[in-house]
């Protein structure tokens, strides 16, 4: 599979679907904003900002969260059960149809 279809609602609501490359060279954040969508990315990916910060919406089996990264969740105050930072998502062909929602500030 030489791409990925990922379907996301933007801060907005407005409803995307965009292909991106199955390269797990790549995680999720940095694809989105190569994608132009509105995600920040703000520390490049170090798990230190939580502006990647997303709703999963599909039942897609994840990467199990490391510890920062449900430490720094866990401390926004629109978490959700289904709150990932998808600087945490490396792409592969697992994430096909993935649904998101970029999280509001």
């Amino acid at each position: 599979m030489e791409f990925i279809t990922v379907y996301i609602k933007d801060k907005t609501k407005i409803n995307h679907e965009i292909q991106l490359p199955n390269d797990p060279a790549f995680s999720l954040m940095e694809l989105l904003r190569a994608s132009e969508l509105p995600i920040q990315g703000t520390c490049g990916g170090i798990t230190l900002c939580a502006s990647c910060h997303v709703y999963i919406h599909s039942t897609h089996i994840l990467p199990e969260q490391k510890e920062e990264e449900i430490k720094l969740l866990d401390s926004l105050h629109n978490f959700q059960k289904n709150s990932r930072l998808s600087c945490q998502l490396r792409i592969n062909e697992s994430l096909d149809k993935l649904e998101i929602e970029i999280a509001a500030e």
